[in-house]
């Protein structure tokens, strides 16, 4: 630990860990998912990673965030490197091929500033979720914030996190980081870490 670092940098904010941890993950020239792009912090950030041969796919299914997003990414010279669609993140599969991203970001709630009866919802993020683990390559990394403190939110962190229990079944590796002990259900983040393939003639076998 740096002990000129500000005490309020730990623990980390989900959303600064998640870059943090796929910061290790994304190589130049990759392909990587903003599954809800929002304001654009994440959109920049894979776009910084990803490099200038690489490219980034940012969804949302609002006009307001699609602008936003797009006026930060403008504003870091970051353009060329990003693909917008104004879509659920359920619909990436048509955008990608299977087995060519290297990260998928997932930020769950709703767009702040903007209407808070818009937001994710389980159904949907289920879908999408479903669809990052089909496109993700081989170590490819999966990451999910969620917010179980406002209205609907713990319902749908919940289907997350047994979502993600299931990867656990399908050889993924994956983690849960979140604060404890606070006043109201903190923001959390999910993890997870795409395994190798096994061998058909090897499954079943010990």
């Amino acid at each position: 630990m740096d002990p000129t670092e500000p005490e309020s940098m730990l623990p980390p904010r989900p959303t600064a860990l998640a870059q943090l941890l796929l910061r290790e993950i994304i190589g130049a020239g990759d392909l990587v998912v903003d599954a809800t792009a929002g304001n654009g912090h994440d959109t920049v950030f894979l776009a910084e990673c990803a490099g200038a041969g690489g490219r980034v796919l940012a969804f949302d299914v609002q006009a307001a965030a699609i602008a936003a997003a797009r006026a930060r990414v403008a504003a870091a010279g970051l353009a060329p490197r990003v693909d917008f669609f104004q879509e659920s993140h359920a619909m990436m599969d048509r955008r990608a091929a299977p087995g060519a991203v290297a990260a998928v970001m997932f930020n769950l709630g709703y767009l702040p500033g903007e209407d808070h009866r818009v937001m994710t919802t389980s159904a949907a993020t289920l879908a999408g979720l479903e669809c990052a683990a089909g496109l993700l390559k081989t170590g490819g990394g999966l990451t999910v914030v969620c917010y179980p403190g406002h209205p609907g939110g713990a319902e749908e962190a919940a289907a997350v996190e047994q979502w993600f229990a299931t990867l656990a079944t399908r050889r993924w590796r994956v983690a849960r980081y979140g604060a404890i002990g606070t006043r109201r259900p903190a923001p959390f983040l999910l993890l997870g870490s795409k395994p190798k393939e096994i061998p058909i003639e090897r499954r079943g076998r010990p």
